[in-house]
């Protein structure tokens, strides 16, 4: 039951939960600079009342999870709880280690590179660190045309706020939603890596002989679909074709060279499932 594929899974979890935790102890923290969510809270418990940050997050986390477990899958549960554990032990690994605390720019680019990473390969395994992450892979499954990322910020960006007023630092909240924007736009591209695609619509007269050539030469699928011509009013059938970057030169020739004056539409795909890409 437990497979490779779970243990690979779990690993990547873990890996991503001690890159998260390297990036506040080591970067943000110091400079009481975070990128939203339980973070930001532990920040400024830390700060306030010296409560360590992995305590902040285990128990924050626990009562998070207690409200929004049943909004996810067994799978998702289990590995949330996993991310939450691992990032609540890397923290108390990582608090004494060195820190970075020379100057606020470079540690809200490094941090915010880091945490987005952290939580880009985490969220990848359809898994979670708690927290405000949590509560975005919770508000995915009501609002699914908004990524993962765009919800964390949204949510983290009041917190961020907040903590700016609770530092009486502008200073502090200018620097935390730079490295929240950073960690939000790393976490994007983490998710989305390897998915890209391009969507081609074509229009032309030979569409059958063009789909036919699409089949056999670069192996991949051509639907078509019945438009007409809102000026001419003639009813014809344009090709869609979704296809690799790499493999989008070659379709474009192919199209030319049998019809020098059709008419493609080229947009770009983020994600796409089925057959011939990501399952």
């Amino acid at each position: 039951m437990f497979g490779k594929r779970a243990f690979k899974e779990y690993v990547c979890i873990a890996f991503g939960a001690l890159i998260l935790a390297i990036g506040l102890n080591q970067f943000l923290v110091p400079m009481k600079l975070s990128v939203g969510g339980i973070g930001s809270i532990g920040t400024m418990l830390l700060y306030l009342l010296r409560v360590p940050l992995s305590v902040t997050n285990l128990v924050l986390n626990a009562v998070l999870f207690v409200f929004g477990f049943k909004y996810m899958g067994r799978s998702a549960v289990l590995k949330t709880v996993a991310g939450v554990l691992f990032l609540s032990l890397f923290l108390a690994l990582t608090q004494g280690a060195w820190a970075y605390g020379e100057d606020a720019f470079m540690s809200a680019l490094v941090g915010g590179l880091l945490c987005g990473i952290g939580v880009g390969i985490v969220v990848r395994q359809e898994g979670s660190t708690g927290g405000s992450d949590f509560a975005a892979l919770i508000l995915h499954k009501l609002f699914p045309h908004l990524s993962v990322a765009v919800l964390l910020m949204g949510i983290d960006f009041v917190i961020v706020a907040v903590s700016g007023v609770v530092f009486q630092s502008i200073t502090v909240m200018f620097y935390s939603l730079l490295a929240l924007l950073v960690a939000a736009k790393v976490a994007d591209v983490i998710l989305t890596v390897g998915d890209v695609a391009k969507s081609v619509y074509i229009l032309s007269e030979k569409h059958k002989e063009i789909a036919e050539r699409v089949h056999t030469q670069l192996n991949r699928g051509a639907t078509g679909v019945f438009s007409r011509g809102m000026y001419s009013g003639r009813e014809t059938m344009m090709l869609l074709c979704v296809v690799s970057p790499k493999e989008l030169p070659q379709l474009v020739h192919l199209v030319r060279d049998i019809d020098k004056s059709a008419f493609i539409i080229i947009s770009d795909a983020r994600e796409v499932l089925g057959e011939g890409f990501k399952q």
